[in-house]
């Protein structure tokens, strides 16, 4: 697949010096965005989402400097380079334009090796920030996702439970919130019998099932081992059960294929309708629940008392 080229826009008012440098960068394969004014450059900046700025300091409507200062006060764009250009010559202002957080500078007449290079410079510093955004980003998911499952994991799905009791507290009791505990029915006996990699499967198995089974606003968890939590926001008592029983039945639904045989896999769960308990209240009167599921002979639904 191609690469994308950087994109850079070129805010100039002067037609010979704007199509100098827009002959320039398109013999180095940038894709060229061009304003010839302030309120222009601003609109660009919105739309394109550039990679590089080349500013004009003297503009037909404003400053450079307040473009700068605009676009420096959004977060989105805040991180773009700018470089900002100058016939002035004037050393104060380069310092001043450098102070309000332009990237470079560049005095007119441009030389085109210097123009290549702190352009090449500014794309540089632009293209390490967005792989540092990225890498972030990857990191901040992987804090809150379990591996195996792809599902919030225990530490994510606790903060959205303690946040979603507090919302619950706020608005009082009629504010609607139930949780459900699950549990996969034997697996044990699965681990021992088709090993660990077949077990592992099973769990992402029946993850993507009970996935399936939940609404979109549910936050569904990998608690550990075995279990799941689902934490269900405005849903009431009957809607509880109704959910609860959505999981079990899509998890018996059909045989899970492992290890080159067909298992029979279901679940056994437990749910707890918000009385203004504690999120660990919570968890606990669903974990009895599920365990009378257990009791009554597993591939069931209990309510808590």
């Amino acid at each position: 697949m191609t690469a994308t080229p950087p994109t850079v826009l070129v805010v100039e008012a002067d037609d010979a010096m704007r199509g100098e440098i827009l002959a320039q960068l398109g013999e180095r394969g940038y894709r060229v965005v061009v304003a010839t004014d302030g309120a222009d450059a601003l609109a660009r900046l919105a739309e394109d989402g550039p990679d590089a700025v080349l500013l004009a300091d003297e503009l037909p409507d404003t400053d450079g400097a307040e473009v700068l200062d605009r676009l420096r006060a959004d977060e989105r764009l805040a991180a773009v380079p700018v470089i900002m250009l100058t016939r002035s010559g004037d050393r104060e202002a380069l310092l001043e334009d450098l102070r309000r957080g332009a990237h470079d500078c560049l005095a007119a007449p441009f030389d085109r090796a210097e123009l290549d290079a702190r352009v090449m410079a500014a794309l540089r510093v632009k293209a390490l920030h967005d792989q540092l955004v990225e890498a972030n980003r990857r990191l901040a998911e992987q804090a809150m996702t379990d591996e195996l499952t792809g599902l919030a994991n225990r530490r994510h799905g606790a903060h959205e439970l303690e946040r979603a009791v507090a919302l619950a507290v706020r608005h009082g009791h009629d504010h609607v919130l139930a949780l459900v505990r699950v549990d996969v029915d034997r697996f044990k006996a699965i681990n021992d019998t088709h090993g660990h990699q077949a077990g592992d499967e099973v769990l992402a198995e029946v993850a993507r099932r009970l996935a399936g089974a939940v609404r979109s606003g549910d936050e569904l968890a990998r608690w550990g081992g075995d279990e799941f939590v689902a934490i269900l926001p405005a849903t009431d008592r009957a809607g509880a059960l109704a959910a609860a029983e959505r999981m079990r039945v899509a998890v018996a639904a059909a045989p899970v294929a492992v290890a080159g045989v067909e298992l029979t896999v279901t679940i056994s769960a437990g749910w707890a309708h918000w009385v203004g308990d504690t999120p660990d209240d919570l968890l606990a009167r669903a974990d009895r629940a599920l365990y009378e599921a257990k009791d009554r002979g597993r591939d069931t639904v209990r309510p808590a008392a």
